[in-house]
């Protein structure tokens, strides 16, 4: 019997592959990088004003072993378990004013 084992790159792309699912249903632009010297991560930005983008990272929070989803600056975002709140918060951090 063979086993694969998936490394936690390969878990943490198809966490941010879930996020972008949601995402991209809701018209936002997401350009995932899942380079092999780099941690996997995925850049998203508004639709209406590209110049307002995030890099989201998925990690493997210690000691639960639970995965989070991070901005690039390194402030959580919320569970993996959860790609809709995440998706409801990028789109509040990368809403354009519109009352200005």
């Amino acid at each position: 019997m063979s086993v694969q084992a998936i490394s936690e790159a390969e878990a943490a792309l198809a966490h941010l592959e879930r996020l972008t699912e949601v995402l991209r249903a809701g018209g936002w632009i997401v350009e995932v990088a899942a380079h092999a010297d780099r941690w996997p991560s995925a850049l998203v930005a508004n639709p209406e004003m590209r110049g307002l983008n995030e890099n989201v990272i998925a990690v493997l929070e210690q000691p639960a072993g639970s995965w989070a989803y991070f901005y690039g600056w390194g402030e959580r975002i919320c569970p993996c378990a959860e790609p809709e709140a995440a998706a409801a918060a990028l789109a509040r951090v990368l809403s354009a004013r519109r009352d200005a």
